[in-house]
């Protein structure tokens, strides 16, 4: 059995990713709930790749691949991405 857990849960007010399949879909950018899942591991991917590379873990593609698809690392990079989100707004109306 595979317990692995997606970031993309209603729980933590997040959508799922049919709806982000939904939203890109009504912007103009066609695609189905596992195009949408491809897409998402796709990025993630990148970004665990730029912490190995900052920090010089020399981690497997594998393991980048796992970390990626954690739960945990999807909420940190949602977190830190809302946080510069943020810092910018602020800095925009000074």
């Amino acid at each position: 059995m595979d317990n692995k857990a997606y970031a993309t849960v209603l729980e933590d007010n997040g959508v799922n990713y049919r709806e982000i399949a939904d939203i890109m879909s009504d912007i103009g950018f066609v695609m189905n709930h596992s195009s949408a899942r491809n897409y998402v591991l796709r990025i993630m991917v990148k970004f665990a790749s730029a912490f190995d590379e900052e920090w010089d873990l020399g981690l497997t593609n594998e393991k980048l691949r796992n970390i990626a698809a954690s739960a945990q690392f999807q909420n940190v990079i949602s977190d830190l991405l809302h946080n510069l989100e943020t810092t910018n707004e602020s800095e925009i109306s000074l």
